[in-house]
């Protein structure tokens, strides 16, 4: 502390112990998004999701896709589980106006 800093809010206090800080981010409050495969929603939709509603690289979207394409589904993003209902419902809806039928699921990390 400087000497300015002491003169106008006076010494710092002495504590006896570390204070306690709550963490309000429980650990169930993280779910994982896991992307669906199927047979009609195209590879180009899947990766323009990923970037999109979850802010994916194109690089890591495109590997994501490959991922759900060859073993029928990947963990997309894990999220506090209000964030992770946002975004499903967001890539949910965009899929359905698209006409396809590509799914997201999330359940606890």
């Amino acid at each position: 502390m400087t000497m300015l800093t002491q003169m106008l809010i006076g010494p710092a206090p002495e504590l006896d112990e570390a204070p306690v800080v709550e963490d309000t981010a429980v650990a169930d409050d993280r779910w994982k998004v896991i992307a669906h495969d199927d047979p009609v929603t195209t590879m180009d939709f899947v990766v323009w999701a990923l970037v999109q509603f979850f802010y994916k690289p194109l690089i890591f979207a495109e590997a994501i896709m490959w991922q759900v394409h060859t073993e029928g589904q990947s963990v997309v993003d894990v999220l506090p589980k209000a964030e992770a209902e946002r975004r499903v419902a967001q890539a949910t809806l965009a899929a359905r106006l698209q006409g396809f039928p590509f799914r997201f699921t999330i359940e606890p990390e």
